[in-house]
């Protein structure tokens, strides 16, 4: 007896949807910690951010008699984000149907084919959030933390001098050099000095396994210890670093080690596409059904002074 496609469907929204949509957003800590904190989209063309680039030059202090300092002050500008989308499509031919009838052959069927959707919508956000900015895509990694006169959500460093990562020369912080080839303690230390104003400090370094390894077995292992018990249970081993904790991503390119603040770094998801199942239907002159699996959202940051990386580590003094 064959399965009615409804049937499968349901099947996919219930049991099958909901812990590929978990797989996802734990498939790395970066994608992990982003996602637990996103924020609501609620609508409008761009997600917008507020920029605070200037003080209010008005603060004074006054003797009796004096005139007040009441100057107009350009205080405030706002990035704008525009929606990414993603989709990945499941896709059952009708002979592979016909071949599979009878409830358990066919739902492990459809369960070979939504694992299949999962790995390949886990590497493209894996990719993506790492990535430099491509139309349609997420503003990635690359696109925030790179040095220069980049411009971000609409806004171009040249109109905002302090819209800049802190990586390397050409930093906002003066960071030291983004392209170091030997890492030193010295450095790393001062590549994460320069990602910081007074509390608000870098939470994460994301980095590859040569060079987390490298930085544990130089720097860190006499006092080496888990600090973050429920994301090492999750399956990512990590250390602290200062108030950051530091994890592996395959994703990053070799050489690359990046210092990140995600209270000023995240998700905005619209809600009802956030990784929205769409059912099965019958794909016009085609003997398949197709069913998607669809989000719609950015990644937003509101302070590139507050990011920083380096781009070459190769050795370790």
């Amino acid at each position: 007896m064959s399965i009615a496609i409804d049937q499968i469907s349901s099947f996919c929204q219930t049991q099958v949807v909901p812990k590929i949509v978990d797989n996802v957003m734990k498939s790395n800590a970066l994608a992990y910690t982003l996602f637990k904190k996103a924020k609501k989209w609620v609508g409008g063309s761009f997600f917008e951010c507020p920029i605070w680039f200037a003080k209010n030059t008005n603060a004074e202090s006054f003797v009796d008699g004096a005139s007040l300092t009441i100057g107009k002050v350009e205080e405030v500008t706002k990035a704008q984000y525009p929606a990414a989308r993603y989709n990945v499509a499941i896709v059952l031919e009708g002979l592979d149907l016909a071949k599979n009838k009878g409830t358990p052959a066919v739902l492990n069927l459809v369960k070979e084919k939504t694992n299949q959707a999962e790995l390949a919508l886990k590497d493209l956000f894996g990719t993506d959030i790492i990535a430099d900015f491509a139309t349609g895509k997420l503003y990635g990694l690359g696109a925030i933390c790179k040095t220069g006169t980049t411009s971000l959500g609409g806004i171009s460093s040249g109109d905002v001098a302090t819209w800049k990562s802190s990586s390397g020369l050409n930093g906002q912080a003066g960071g030291p050099d983004a392209t170091t080839t030997a890492l030193t303690q010295i450095l790393l230390d001062q590549h994460y000095t320069s990602c910081k104003i007074d509390s608000d400090q870098p939470d994460l370094l994301i980095t590859t396994d040569a060079i987390w390894s490298g930085i544990v077995n130089k720097y860190i292992a006499p006092n080496m210890r888990y600090t973050d018990g429920k994301m090492a249970d999750l399956g990512f081993e990590n250390f602290k670093y200062r108030q950051a904790m530091a994890y592996t991503d395959s994703h990053v390119a070799a050489g690359d080690l990046y210092f990140l603040n995600s209270r000023h770094l995240g998700f905005a998801i619209f809600p009802d596409m956030n990784f929205k199942f769409i059912p099965f239907d019958m794909a016009v002159n085609s003997d398949v059904r197709v069913a998607h699996i669809r989000w719609y959202g950015t990644l937003w940051c509101d302070s590139r002074r507050l990011q920083g990386w380096m781009s070459e580590v190769a050795t370790f003094a």
